[in-house]
């Protein structure tokens, strides 16, 4: 790899840790957190199905003005470290190495993930209040 470009991984932490290694720990990471994405997906599928059913009306969910632009972030982290991991990814001659690519695409599933708790947060949240009528 040309030394002449900068790596931002190996200015972060290569004094403390090694990019293999480092690599390795992210590659878990996002494995983990895939399985939790999963989850919590089939979560709040599941979740929706049953508000949907004794609602008359689920689009009022939208209305609750904190927990959309909480979503609206999470979902703009996402897609923005994604496009970002897509945009070194064409730079093939000066692009960074792969820890950083990893970096870059667990942070976007951090995104997924927090949007997708924050939605199971709150159909658990309205399924409870459904319960209690």
């Amino acid at each position: 790899m040309n030394k002449t470009v900068a790596i931002p991984m190996d200015r972060l932490l290569g004094s403390i840790i090694d990019d293999y290694t480092l690599y390795k720990i992210i590659e878990g990471m996002i494995a983990i957190l895939s399985l939790v994405l999963v989850y919590l997906g089939i979560q709040v599928a599941l979740s929706w199905r049953s508000i949907r059913k004794s609602r008359e009306n689920p689009n009022d969910l939208i209305g609750q003005r904190a927990s959309f632009f909480r979503s609206s972030i999470f979902i703009f982290i996402a897609g923005f470290f994604f496009v970002i991991h897509e945009f070194f990814e064409g730079l093939e001659k000066d692009a960074p190495d792969y820890t950083t690519y990893e970096l870059l695409e667990l942070i976007a599933l951090l995104g997924l993930v927090s949007f997708f708790y924050e939605w199971h947060r709150l159909l658990k949240k309205m399924k409870k209040s459904e319960e209690m009528k």
